[in-house]
């Protein structure tokens, strides 16, 4: 299956010429002008008012302290369960324990950033 060498040849001038994009219309004649009545315009959102206005909702602290204190309680607790975990006894509440942990920083973290 030789290929004659004037095929190659053909081959190797097709790919070798400049290759000419398609030019379309300017970019200035695109889209809608402007001046445009409908074009929207840039304006601050209605109602945006002072910064005041736009406060985070107030935070209860009482709730995010008890939060914190159980948090703390709970994550003292975790390596002593887990030294017996070390001992072949497996503490029934330690997962239970864990995903209280988990559940409690996920709320602490979502509360303190919005």
């Amino acid at each position: 299956m030789r290929r004659p060498a004037w095929l190659l040849l053909l081959l190797a001038l097709l790919f070798s010429l400049p290759v000419h994009p398609q030019l379309g219309a300017p970019l200035g004649r695109c889209g809608p002008q402007p001046k445009d009545s409908e074009w929207p315009q840039n304006q601050l959102p209605a109602g945006s008012g002072s910064l005041e206005a736009r406060k985070r909702p107030a935070v209860d602290m009482a709730s995010l302290q008890r939060d914190a204190q159980e948090l703390a309680e709970l994550s003292a607790s975790i390596p002593a369960d887990l030294q017996r975990v070390n001992h072949d006894l497996f503490p029934k509440d330690i997962l239970i324990k864990l995903k209280r942990v988990e559940k409690l920083s996920k709320h602490l973290r979502s509360e303190l950033t919005r």
